[in-house]
């Protein structure tokens, strides 16, 4: 029963998704017109995470759509895909609406202003407060960000702890990770350039390996991009310089929108 309804619900968000792209809606369908108001929201809530320009449209076609479009739930799982071009305008219409999903507990959103607050706007302890929250909700880039910065700022424990929740996350595979948060990180006006300790950028003190220089002969290339191997570090090398490297890769892209780093900085 709960299957069949599952599939009923996401059926139905999807003739709602593609019907919103006509103008208003204007002849919606009475089987939707006609379903249960839990049922409608949970449609809305896919058709929110799916677009939130669909569920603007969607509040537009009827006064039930409106109302259920209210509800806290879809705000909790509203995504922003097109968010980076909303990211600088003045509407105060999707300021509230990113607000109300922050105070629903929406991990992107919280994610998303955690960034700008930390980056952008240099308001570090609200930035952290922000990824924190997104992080402890499991998601990936929050996992990967906010690991990096308390690494970064010799909480190494506690940063490798959420990096780790974001490698299983992922199946350990971070490629596709950091070619997000770049992503986004591009959309930014980085004012806060986080600075990397001395310890990580000299040479490999902090090395947990017993053979001299293996883990840096593991290194295999100078740097990655979005499509680099996830294995780039080679399976000999050491938790304390995987790390160490991720740390510096991130702080460089920063600087220069590449995580590529010079070979003397290994």
């Amino acid at each position: 029963m709960a299957g069949s309804l599952k599939r009923k619900s996401q059926a139905l968000g999807s003739q709602i998704s593609r019907k919103t792209k006509t103008a208003r809606l204007s002849a919606s369908p009475p089987a939707i017109e006609s379903l249960p108001n839990d049922l409608l929201i949970e449609i809305l809530a896919k058709v929110a995470a799916s677009s939130y320009t669909d569920l603007v449209q969607a509040k537009l076609a009827t006064k039930k759509f409106l109302e259920a479009s209210s509800h806290n739930y879809i705000f909790q799982h509203a995504s922003l895909e097109n968010f980076h071009k909303l990211l600088w305008n003045n509407s105060t219409e999707f300021w509230s609406f990113m607000e109300k999903c922050n105070n629903n507990g929406n991990p992107e959103t919280l994610y998303r202003k955690g960034m700008l607050e930390f980056f952008t706007h240099c308001r570090e302890a609200s930035g952290m407060t922000y990824l924190k929250m997104s992080a402890q909700k499991g998601y990936s880039e929050a996992c990967y960000v906010y690991g990096i910065i308390l690494y970064a700022t010799s909480m190494e424990d506690e940063g490798v702890k959420f990096l780790k929740i974001c490698e299983e996350k992922l199946g350990f595979k971070l490629a596709e990770c950091r070619r997000r948060v770049k992503e986004f990180v591009r959309h930014l006006w980085v004012k806060n350039k986080i600075s990397v300790q001395e310890k990580y950028s000299n040479d490999r003190r902090g090395c947990e390996n017993v053979i001299k220089n293996c883990c840096k002969k593991n290194v295999r290339r100078i740097g990655w991009d979005w499509n680099d191997e996830d294995n780039y570090y080679g399976e000999n090398t050491c938790e304390a310089c995987k790390w160490n490297g991720e740390v510096l890769r991130f702080c460089n892209m920063l600087r220069t929108g590449s995580y590529d780093i010079m070979v003397g900085h290994l």
